[in-house]
């Protein structure tokens, strides 16, 4: 039966709350806090793939990346797979939050006046960093192998050791002693190979040039965290040469292989066969120190341990480094929609990812709401399977991204004792596009950044906009043409799909992964060469009054007028050269693939390196003292969008450990007067809080776009 808005009451519209909000925030590693519902995720979890093949792969004692954007569900299979493993009797789970340890990483653990004469300036500054920041992934996996056990194995530890555990902690404790004993036995290591970097050759200063590259900007809060803003204004990373050498330090000082063959021989003794390493946020570091991070604990923990620690590993695409893993021993399952079911051998991969938004929607209603979709949708013009159809056009089939799409149709519908209409979703695109996806670069004039930073990202928008352009420019010529192939659309004609080179595809990996643009198919031309297909967000195309759709004949979209190849590629060469570094020779950006094969070495002098550059150009001045990390101006943004919000339910919005959003939220009030913060109690199940407003000032800062 049909619902009628009289049929919603108060509660049903409390209810659609809580499902919507459970959708819309990050799901770490526990999600127990809804209801104190301990057996929540399994209730919960919907994968992606039929039978739980996501899941039954991630059980595989073998090590997994999962590979996907934000809120492509990494997090939630990571939070299933422990929930699992905690069922078994011999099998251990650790998990890590990498990017929060990286952000702890400074102030350093160590005294820099110890290597006084050895390393000095930003080498040594990036040598602490990433050695404080390791030494706390071992003691977090020292933490986590201390609290898992104690909590599942206490039973079999009695056993063992006695009912007294102090003789099992001891026994852990020592295996880790040396890490604080011997706290700076890698100075002799550093003089044994000969590393002085005082001259600073081969620090530099680091301009990550993302789409020509492959070497993604870091989603938004990807950055190093607020307490590096002393001494690193400016993004820097060390050379290949220093890094290397970096993780052979690292690797000595540490020797996780005796640490971790230590942990296997006590686990073992408890009966345990295989420990789960979980690794959450593994991309959103610092590149020189993932890497260094893989070289020295991952890949021979990986490696030494003959099966014993294995690794699950969220990442996001193009973000992923393997070191010495041998990538055919390790399984990568892709979460956006067109790899994961392309990968399955899928004959329909749109219909797939859409009877899988339906699989989602129906398990959060029936456990939020006790009913199914069709209560909560307006049926009277459109079925439930054209919703559907049109949740996955906006959302791509990424949960997070339902969520919040059915969080803002709330506004306008259930909580106004409406059911959702068709219009509802299509205005709430638009309204996540602008407050959440948009300010990528809306906002950037006020985060403190470095000038090449901002000027990467001034020009990524500018290739956003030559591909708007050309999509308009297109909707407006498809009108007038005869050609009979657009006979069906030329009253509305649709333009947001397109298509480029497959040669060019890395140049669009930035807007993709911040969610301008989706891939949805390759397909080789009538020339036997591979192209690849792209459609803009649909709040996009809401916003920029462009239709959305590849058309009704399958010959629509593979026109001549929709290869934007050439355009991007120019948009590119105007905005980017590449020059040797010695002789100066440059390069036109059609020769990155073949430079890159040779590591960049310059074909001119054969001396020099070559380095993508950024060709200059004014941009907009905003005062220094209003400027703010990307961090604090995104917390401040997601106040604007929902408030007042506590702590630990901003960290599920901004993906990050809600004791960092204490440390900002406290310095933008008391430093800055952005942040109001009362303490009172709105909700009787979060009971007393520190809820955080925005003040006036804020708004009339940085949100004045907005009202």
């Amino acid at each position: 039966m049909v619902a009628s808005p009289a049929n919603l009451v108060e509660m049903d519209k409390d209810n659609f709350f809580s499902m919507v909000n459970s959708l819309k925030k990050c799901q770490r590693a526990d999600l127990a806090d809804i209801n104190g519902d301990e057996d929540i995720i399994e209730k919960l979890y919907v994968d992606p793939l039929e039978n739980n093949l996501v899941l039954k792969s991630c059980l595989v004692p073998n090590t997994t990346f999962l590979i996907g954007r934000k809120g492509t569900g990494k997090s939630t299979i990571i939070a299933r797979l422990q929930h699992e493993i905690r069922k078994t009797n011999d099998k251990l789970s650790l998990y890590l939050d990498v990017k929060t340890i990286f952000d702890e990483s400074r102030p350093f653990d160590f005294d820099p006046s110890q290597y006084d004469n050895i390393l000095s300036g930003e080498a040594l500054d990036r040598y602490l960093l990433y050695k404080t920041f390791l030494k706390k992934i071992i003691e977090e996996i020292k933490k986590e192998v201390k609290t898992n056990t104690l909590k599942f194995y206490l039973g079999k530890i009695s056993k063992v050791f006695g009912h007294d555990k102090n003789s099992f902690n001891d026994e852990l404790d020592n295996i880790f002693i040396n890490v604080d004993t011997r706290s700076y036995e890698d100075i002799l290591i550093i003089k044994e190979k000969k590393i002085y970097l005082s001259e600073q050759k081969d620090v530099i200063q680091a301009h990550e040039y993302e789409f020509n590259t492959g070497v993604e900007i870091a989603p938004n809060d990807a950055k190093i965290n607020a307490n590096m803003e002393s001494n690193f204004s400016k993004k820097t990373k060390v050379g290949e040469e220093t890094k290397s050498k970096f993780s052979e330090i690292l690797l000595q000082f540490f020797d996780p292989k005796s640490i971790l063959t230590q942990i296997k021989n006590l686990l073992s003794q408890i009966g345990i066969k295989y420990v789960f390493i979980c690794l959450d946020d593994f991309s959103e570091i610092d590149k020189d120190a993932m890497e260094i991070f893989v070289d020295t604990i991952i890949a021979p923990l990986n490696n030494w341990s003959e099966g014993y620690f294995r690794f699950k590993i969220a990442a996001y695409p193009n973000r992923l480094y393997l070191g010495d893993i041998d990538p055919s021993k390790v399984d990568q399952i892709k979460l956006d929609y067109y790899d994961l079911y392309l990968s399955s051998f899928a004959k329909n991969i749109e219909q797939e990812a859409i009877s899988n938004i339906s699989k989602l929607l129906t398990s959060r209603f029936n456990y939020f709401l006790n009913s199914d979709p069709t209560s909560y949708f307006d049926l009277s013009k459109n079925s439930i399977d054209d919703y559907y159809k049109v949740l996955f056009d906006i959302t791509s089939n990424v949960p997070r991204n339902v969520g919040w799409i059915l969080w803002y149709a709330n506004q306008s519908s259930i909580s106004r004792g409406s059911l959702i209409t068709i219009k509802d979703l299509y205005l709430a695109a638009e309204k996540y596009y602008t407050d959440s996806i948009e300010v990528f670069f809306s906002q950037n004039k006020y985060m403190k950044e470095s000038f090449n930073e901002k000027l990467e990202k001034y020009h990524l928008n500018e290739l956003l906009n030559k591909i708007i352009e050309l999509s308009k420019n297109n909707k407006a010529e498809i009108r007038n043409t005869d050609p009979k192939i657009f006979a069906n659309e030329r009253s509305r004609p649709l333009t947001s799909h397109f298509y480029i080179r497959k040669e060019l595809e890395k140049l669009l990996n930035t807007l993709e992964l911040n969610f301008f643009i989706t891939k949805y198919n390759e397909q080789k031309d009538k020339n036997g060469k591979l192209i690849v297909f792209f459609f803009l967000h649909y709040g996009l195309c809401e916003k920029e009054n462009i239709y959305f759709g590849r058309g009704s004949d399958h010959k629509y979209i593979v026109q001549r007028r929709f290869d934007y190849s050439e355009a991007i590629k120019n948009c590119i060469d105007a905005a980017k050269k590449i020059k040797c570094n010695n002789c100066g020779a440059t390069y036109s950006i059609d020769q990155l693939n073949n430079l890159e094969l040779y590591r960049m070495l310059c074909p001119q002098c054969t001396q020099g390196k070559c380095e993508v550059m950024n060709l200059e150009v004014e941009l907009p001045d905003v005062k220094q003292e209003i400027q703010l990390l990307e961090f604090d101006v995104r917390l401040l943004n997601a106040l604007r969008i929902d408030q007042p919000q506590f702590a630990k339910l901003l960290a599920k919005d901004l993906d990050c450990h809600y004791q960092k959003v204490s440390k900002r939220a406290q310095i933008l009030e008391t430093e800055y007067g952005f942040i109001l913060r009362k303490k009172e109690t709105l909700r009787k199940e979060f009971g007393e809080r520190n809820y955080y407003y925005l003040t006036k000032e804020a708004y009339e800062t940085y949100f004045t776009e907005f009202t």
